[in-house]
């Protein structure tokens, strides 16, 4: 069963109930791919959303939601959702999820996913490689879905580390690949056992893996730094603000020269930021309204390289704008 796209074929309301059956199967079977950690879980139908991962009471949430949700939304999206509902309420039973269900709090363990230190960028470990594996192994990432920046080959070993994107899709490409390893029985511990088998093992590179003796720690030292989703979250956010001031800034001073000249200076409509180009959509227009005319400014003529910040939606930049407009 796709996760990624809807069959082709929809299927009537009376179907409904055996199409939920089949979803919640399917996801006893491929458990890995809603359980992130302890405390985190994500929505294997909405691969896309900005979202990647929600405590368990708020996927139960979503997933609810969109089960019973507008008539006119796709059954077969509803079913999914409500298969995904019918898994969490039977099989994800563990004792701190009642509890956080039932509204008490839970100590966080510090090996759940919000207190686990990752190396950042967001990094991936591949051992037990060969000659041949290394030089084929971004190709073979890359068809599995991973979609790796650079792969960096360690000296004098038979490791290498995938480098992913600093945003929150590399995040959500690092964890898949260590799912897929670890549903494959190569994952991280399957590698320390004390005998492996062939084949590559692949993981997420955290704490022990930076502080790890040798060529491996060398490299994630020199070329990162250990953070929480936490800490990550707050360094996106510190830099959104920013943005978001600068822009602000530069929106008055377009307002004051309009309401002063009635038009734009040119060294001005060059320099500044005034707006962003949304991928595969039409320009945007803007009207700025003056006493002596309309000025309507387009939104992608302009988008300095200097406010791309990792992790960043060009979509909320531009919502941004439009309210402060």
């Amino acid at each position: 069963m796709s996760y990624s796209s809807e069959d082709e074929t929809d299927i009537s309301d009376s179907e409904l109930d055996e199409y939920v059956d089949r979803c919640y199967k399917q996801l006893r079977v491929e458990s890995h791919k809603v359980k992130f950690s302890n405390e985190l879980f994500r929505c294997p139908f909405c691969p896309g959303k900005k979202k990647l991962v929600y405590a368990f009471k708020d996927l139960l949430q979503h997933a609810s939601d969109v089960g019973k949700g507008s008539q006119n939304r796709d059954i077969k999206h509803k079913g999914k959702h409500l298969g995904l509902v019918k898994y969490m309420k039977n099989d994800l039973d563990q004792e701190g999820l009642a509890l956080e269900l039932a509204g008490l709090t839970v100590k966080p363990s510090p090996k759940d996913g919000m207190s686990v230190l990752f190396v950042w960028p967001w990094m991936g470990v591949v051992a037990n490689l060969d000659g041949e594996s290394i030089s084929k192994l971004k190709t073979d990432l890359t068809k599995r879905g991973f979609d790796p920046a650079r792969i960096r080959p360690l000296s004098d070993s038979r490791c290498a580390v995938v480098e992913f994107k600093r945003d929150w899709s590399g995040f959500y490409n690092a964890v898949m690949f260590e799912k897929e390893f670890e549903v494959g029985h190569h994952g991280k511990k399957d590698y320390l056992a004390a005998s492996h088998s062939d084949g590559m093992y692949g993981w997420v590179a955290r704490a022990d893996d930076y502080n790890a003796e040798g060529v491996l720690g060398e490299y994630l030292q020199k070329n990162g730094d250990l953070k929480t989703i936490g800490d990550v979250e707050a360094e996106v956010q510190r830099k959104t603000s920013l943005l978001v001031a600068h822009l602000s800034s530069m929106i008055q001073e377009l307002r004051v020269q309009v309401e002063k000249n009635g038009c734009l200076d040119k060294k001005v409509e060059g320099s500044c930021v005034i707006g962003v180009l949304l991928v595969s959509s039409p320009p945007n227009i803007i009207m700025f309204d003056s006493a002596s005319k309309e000025l309507m400014v387009d939104f992608g003529v302009r988008f300095s390289s200097a406010f791309i910040v990792a992790g960043y939606f060009p979509q909320i930049v531009s919502q941004i704008l439009l309210a402060s407009l």
